[in-house]
């Protein structure tokens, strides 16, 4: 009989430990778990920590990342139009967000936290930390409006 226990103990310590093995149920996964996370879409940027001195100007971004590695970007700065600009980005398995403009200038990396409305972009230092939110779509608006 103890033998029996012994074994039956065994087979439900073995079918707890699978069970806790799967995958997150949180859809929202940022990556955290050693997965690449998904950073298609539209984003805006919503929150800065840190603001540039661009003479107290209000500064309006938008980047749409297409899962092939390219991306098209729009920044508006003060009330001026929207500049367009172009290139490719490389997000790494542990969610190291860089890219390269078509004009050859680099940019990041950043520490990328994605979840299915909001994205977080670190600096390597830590010192720096932008929102973007995303969005269904660039706005008509942002479009119609490019230098």
């Amino acid at each position: 009989m103890k033998r029996f226990v012994l074994i039956l103990l065994v087979i439900c310590m073995l079918l707890s430990l699978c069970a806790c093995g799967g995958k997150k149920d949180n859809p929202e996964s940022s990556g955290n778990d050693g997965s690449k996370a998904d950073i298609t879409g539209c984003w805006e940027l919503s929150s800065v920590a840190t603001k540039a001195a661009v003479g107290g100007l209000t500064v309006s971004v938008y980047v749409d990342f297409v899962s092939g590695g390219s991306f098209t970007l729009y920044q508006k700065i003060g009330d001026g139009r929207y500049t367009k600009f172009t290139g490719a980005y490389v997000l790494s398995s542990d969610n190291k967000l860089s890219g390269k403009y078509d004009g050859g200038d680099n940019w990041g990396p950043y520490s990328a936290q994605i979840s299915a409305t909001s994205l977080v972009l670190t600096t390597a230092g830590g010192k720096e930390a932008d929102t973007y939110t995303k969005v269904k779509a660039i706005p008509d608006a942002v479009l119609q409006n490019l230098y």
